[in-house]
């Protein structure tokens, strides 16, 4: 099949960023189509089928993950594709159980799209040549790295969270993860104290400590090597500040097993740590 497919693009990202958020290369093998109004997506695909559908998201909650699997459970016929930003195994894992197509991150290599473009291309060619099929319906259990809820206003954080989850042994700038949220470093600090309730600075400590009290349940682990293994690069400071939040040091609970106790006083404010990167 030579030509550009139609494709329908579902925007899920935080700030429905229209053609601005699509992956650059797209335009050159795929007319895209805007879905519109989610509410009326279903219908528009029974009306209209297009050749492959294509969900856009930044990093997914569970209901826009829900959405998807809905639409595809009805729709079973019609090829579709995640785009995303969130690195994840699981996620990807669970996007094929799901029956997608293809799972692809941003910023999407040429390569990957050239390949997407050639699976999809040879899908619409047999499609047109059978006969109408029925498809077994997709229950794939939800990833569990993937969110349950997120409050539009928490979306535009997402990016500095998952980027403490995945970097939170390496050095972290506030100028970089204001960066990632497209915003000033003052608003960025600012309006992350007003949703959370704590610091960018002490959510990043938090999480330290709290991936230390995990270390630190295994008996041979030192505390030398756990305060590096999690992004403290000077031992003294990771006792100071583990002393501080969890009223203990680290050698008080090394090799203990029981660290439910001492997390449960780091203070993280539920919503970040349960709806943004559970």
């Amino acid at each position: 099949m030579s030509g550009r497919l139609k494709l329908l693009w579902v925007d899920l990202t935080a700030a429905s960023q229209g053609s601005r958020g699509r992956p650059i290369g797209m335009d050159q093998y795929f007319e895209i189509q805007p879905s519109g109004q989610l509410e009326k997506l279903s219908d528009r695909l029974a009306q209209d089928p297009p050749d492959a559908v294509c969900f856009d998201f930044d990093y997914p909650d569970r209901d826009s993950l829900q959405l998807m699997v809905d639409l595809k459970n009805t729709h079973r016929s019609i090829p579709m594709i995640m785009v995303t930003l969130q690195h994840s195994e699981k996620l990807a894992v669970w996007a094929f159980r799901s029956k997608l197509v293809d799972f692809l991150v941003k910023p999407v290599p040429q390569v990957d799209i050239d390949r997407c473009y050639r699976m999809l291309a040879e899908i619409a060619e047999a499609r047109s040549d059978q006969v109408t099929r029925v498809l077994a319906r997709v229950e794939a259990g939800m990833p569990i790295d993937v969110a349950s809820t997120t409050r539009s206003v928490d979306k535009a954080f997402l990016p500095a969270i998952y980027h403490v989850v995945q970097n939170f042994d390496k050095k972290i700038q506030n100028d970089e993860a204001a960066n990632l949220c497209l915003m000033s470093p003052f608003r960025f600090s600012r309006g992350f104290k007003e949703v959370f309730g704590i610091s960018f600075r002490d959510f990043v400590i938090r999480y330290r400590l709290r991936e230390a009290c995990r270390l630190l349940k295994n008996p041979s682990a030192s505390v030398t090597d756990v305060a590096f293994a999690v992004g403290f690069g000077d031992v003294s400071y990771f006792s100071k500040m583990f002393k501080r939040h969890l009223g203990v040091s680290p050698s008080d609970i090394l090799g203990d097993g029981q660290d439910q106790s001492a997390t449960a006083r780091l203070a993280i404010p539920r919503d970040l740590l349960k709806d943004c990167v559970a």
